[in-house]
């Protein structure tokens, strides 16, 4: 199951401002796929508020210690030029009443983090959380968006490579 998080973890998209279809795969030989979703995309857009507006959820359990929680990651936007960079940071420990991290993903568009570094969260930046609860996701707002937009045959493979479950 680990390494199946870990695919998981991978996934990332940049928000961008062109006009053109609202999502884009990047397919990277070797790396995980790249989502570019127009930063006019509603439903994206409502995924990162429904996100931010039950965070709550995610530092109650997290708070919580519970052993059936586990696999704890925050999205954080990094701005670029044209939008932002959603990378997900894993690992999340609470230091100092602040959200630390290593970072899952290999950056593309932005320097401001490096795969592997451990950094601080900035919570205004937060687009994203997950957890597992018993093996069942939680949260992962934007990776439910993102794979409500995939065909039936992308859907069934992501959920083979991944073995994600949602609630």
């Amino acid at each position: 199951m680990k390494l199946k998080i870990f695919t998981l973890i991978l996934l990332t998209f940049t928000l961008t401002c062109c006009a053109q279809s609202s999502t884009n795969k990047t397919v990277r030989e070797g790396e995980p796929d790249i989502y570019s979703v127009n930063d006019a995309d509603t439903a994206m857009n409502d995924a990162i508020k429904k996100a931010n507006k039950n965070f709550e959820h995610f530092e109650k359990a997290i708070a919580s210690k519970k052993p059936k929680y586990e696999y704890f990651s925050i999205k954080q936007r990094f701005d670029i030029s044209t939008g932002g960079e959603h990378i997900w940071i894993q690992d999340i420990k609470i230091k100092n009443g602040n959200y630390i991290g290593v970072v899952g993903n290999e950056p593309v568009n932005t320097n401001e983090v490096r795969l592997g570094e451990t950094i601080t969260i900035d919570k205004s930046k937060i687009s994203d959380w997950m957890f597992f609860d018993n093996g069942i996701a939680q949260g992962a707002y934007t990776i439910k968006v993102l794979r409500d937009q995939m065909t039936e045959e992308e859907r069934a493979i992501f959920d083979s490579e991944t073995g994600l479950i949602f609630n």
